[in-house]
């Protein structure tokens, strides 16, 4: 929107040249796309309406360089005669109308001064009756429309009828081209009548029928307020757009409409002659009035991270225009009603902070205490636990795991007698008065509504991956609930590998969260107060411990009896941790580590060990191999624990021999590339390591 910086200065008293008030005004929330000569091409925000106008940015600016504002007071002189009669027949399209009658114009060109104002603001000069109204849009914001008053009879503000049209008035150099143009209008469009025929189309364009002409003499000044989504949809429907229209649309004053008929007819005696009739035409069946927004000065500082002061939060708010008062130790501020944007202490301090200068706030992060309301700490009291942490760490890990592959679910707290009965779940809290059998008992674990998940699954599919976050219950005597992270993989037929799958997944989450020291172990007894466990079956489930020992969670393969109890058709592999704890071990400081230059080699192995032999200490003999720290990582694919008289390997007389285990060795050097003599070094290194140490045979 072109606005005349001459014009501006006149209003604000500014002694910036136009660049240095273009820049001032783009540092402050107002975009100045292009300065030629003295004109501001400004980008207006659609919650700044009070800008739209000379008056609105002389305003601003003065704010801006600490100037002295006073709007502009408008007297005229008036006459004896009444106004015309004016009816509102919907008062939400148009909250207020004002009007009044001038008599004795003589209509012709306007004077130079005028037609170069109005120009620079890129529109054409019509005649000076016209160009008044534009100019007095362009200095207050308030679309006027002046009626040719022999022409009319009445004003009502109405709906279109159906069927209705409107021939436009003539404007510019289209004028033409536009006179030909005729609206065709329907009953959701609000119109200006005068009692038979709609003469303009409220708030857009007027009505070639009543437009001011060289033999005008009379006229009806018009400056009334219609509601922005009234505008919007006609503007939208006829495709017709007009500089009251756009004003409109972003929402004006009800208030201004006075002061624009004053300013209007003060303009009209000048430039074109006539006096007012006495009676101002005003219908304003509910009066806005200013806000009024409780501040506090202590919270404002506190939002904008600097100590500004009361005395100049004070200065700025009464600069904008707001009335301040003391209240009950803090400010009542009255709003004035052009400020539409302004509707709570926020949007205050917003504007103090705009004004202050965001440059001048320091960009240094606050200091945050290490422990505040919203912190946990472990009974050993090592860890804290941060709210505001575990809420993103949640969030990280949810799609972690929808990345993987995994389908997240959510399931009642609720726990039926069956559930109940099958995983053996002793002490949990009843609901006084459940709704159904089905929701008797509070769960404290995720693990049973997980598995009813997997088992409604396979019927539709040959393999499912699950993960649920949530609230856990404690049972009776334990304390309290918890938040806990649920995952399961389940798959039609038997599938042993499931366990190692999600130990996968496991491992991601925990590299996730930068836990570096945990490790999984299989000694009983699992002290995991979930319950869960009796879910789990023997050898095919671990503790996830840290170093210190603090259970983070389980894992482990569904056993047979729960699987047939539940009609499960096929095997599953369930994991539930602690996300409190899990969260609070996490290290919010990552290092990373930059690609390797060299690729990797890898080797599998297959070993038999002892029925008793740990998974982990066979992967700990495999690091600790004499290798020149070429191995780089280790990951379990196959387990094989045959049941009964079943035995393998060639020394099948001895039956402590089990376990068969298979695994990738990932082998990488920092300072070059591995050839396959060096491979066959480490490969024999590691072999002879889990013969020695674990009394192993290679298979």
């Amino acid at each position: 929107m072109r606005f005349s910086y001459d014009w501006i200065k006149e209003l604000s008293a500014s002694a910036l040249t136009a660049q240095q008030a273009a820049e001032l005004l783009t540092a402050k929330a107002f975009e100045v796309n292009e300065v030629s000569g003295s004109v501001l091409d400004i980008d207006i925000l659609p919650n700044r309406p009070d800008c739209l106008s000379h008056l609105g940015v002389a305003r601003e600016l003065a704010v801006l360089t600490n100037q002295r504002f006073t709007a502009p007071a408008y007297e005229w002189s008036v006459s004896e005669q009444p106004s015309k009669e004016v009816a509102i027949e919907d008062a939400e399209a148009c909250p207020r109308y004002s009007g009044l009658v001038v008599k004795g114009l003589k209509v012709g060109p306007s004077p130079a001064w005028l037609r170069e104002r109005i120009a620079q603001c890129g529109l054409q000069s019509i005649n000076n009756v016209v160009d008044v109204t534009n100019y007095v849009m362009l200095e207050l914001g308030q679309p006027m429309h002046a009626f040719d008053l022999n022409l009319i009879d009445r004003i009502v503000v109405r709906h279109a009828k159906p069927g209705e049209t409107l021939q436009a008035l003539p404007t510019g150099r289209q004028a033409l081209d536009e006179a030909r143009i005729i609206y065709k209008l329907d009953e959701s469009m609000l119109v200006i009548a005068d009692g038979s025929k709609a003469v303009a189309i409220a708030g857009i364009k007027g009505g070639a029928g009543t437009g001011i002409s060289d033999a005008t003499t009379e006229i009806l000044l018009e400056a009334a307020n219609f509601s922005p989504q009234s505008i919007r949809a006609t503007s939208r429907a006829l495709d017709l757009r007009t500089d009251a229209s756009v004003r409109f649309c972003y929402g004006v004053d009800p208030n201004l409409t006075a002061p624009a008929l004053m300013r209007t007819a003060e303009l009209l005696a000048k430039v074109a002659g006539g006096s007012v009739e006495r009676g101002v035409i005003d219908v304003y069946p509910v009066v806005s009035e200013p806000r009024e927004v409780m501040f506090d000065c202590a919270y404002a500082c506190s939002l904008l991270g600097i100590d500004i002061g009361e005395p100049q939060i004070r200065g700025i708010l009464q600069s904008l225009g707001f009335e301040v008062s003391n209240h009950d130790g803090r400010m009542k501020v009255l709003v004035p009603t052009r400020r539409s944007d302004v509707t709570g202490a926020e949007d205050l301090i917003e504007e103090i902070g705009r004004v202050y200068g965001y440059d001048a706030i320091s960009s240094l992060a606050p200091v945050m205490p290490v422990f505040d309301e919203h912190s946990w700490v472990r009974e050993d009291e090592s860890v804290a636990w941060d709210e505001h942490a575990f809420i993103r760490e949640r969030g990280a890990i949810g799609r972690m795991l929808a990345g993987a592959g995994y389908s997240e679910v959510f399931n009642y707290a609720f726990l039926s007698d069956e559930l109940k009965e099958i995983l053996k779940l002793d002490d949990l809290h009843e609901l006084a008065q459940p709704q159904s059998g089905d929701y008797r008992w509070l769960r404290s674990s995720l693990v049973p509504r997980l598995l009813v998940n997997a088992r409604d699954n396979l019927r539709f599919t040959d393999r499912v991956h699950l993960f649920e976050t949530g609230h856990v219950f404690d049972r009776i005597g334990q304390g309290k609930e918890s938040n806990r992270l649920g995952l399961l993989i389940a798959a039609k037929g038997n599938d042993s590998q499931l366990f190692y799958e999600l130990k996968g997944t496991i491992d991601l989450v925990l590299e996730r969260l930068g836990v570096t020291d945990a490790y999984y172990d299989d000694a009983e007894p699992f002290p995991w107060d979930g319950g869960a466990i009796n879910a789990t079956l023997k050898g095919r489930q671990a503790l996830i411990r840290t170093e210190k020992g603090q259970v983070l969670g389980f894992v482990g393969m569904v056993h047979g009896r729960i699987g047939d109890a539940l009609k499960l058709k096929g095997s599953a592999a369930i994991a539930e941790l602690d996300l409190r704890v899990l969260v609070a071990y996490a290290q919010q400081e990552r290092e990373f580590e930059p690609l390797p230059k060299y690729p990797s080699v890898t080797r599998d192995i297959a070993v038999m060990v002892p029925v008793d032999t740990k998974i982990d200490d066979i992967l700990q003999v495999v690091q600790d191999a004499d290798t020149g720290g070429l191995v780089q990582d280790v990951d379990v694919f196959d387990v094989f624990e045959p049941t009964g008289k079943e035995k393998i390997g060639k020394d099948n007389d001895k039956p402590e021999y089990g376990k068969s285990v298979a695994f990738h060795v990932i082998l990488r050097s920092d300072e070059r590339t591995l050839k396959d003599e060096d491979a066959n070094v480490a490969e024999a290194a590691i072999k002879k390591a889990l013969q020695e140490k674990l009394d192993a045979q290679i298979r």
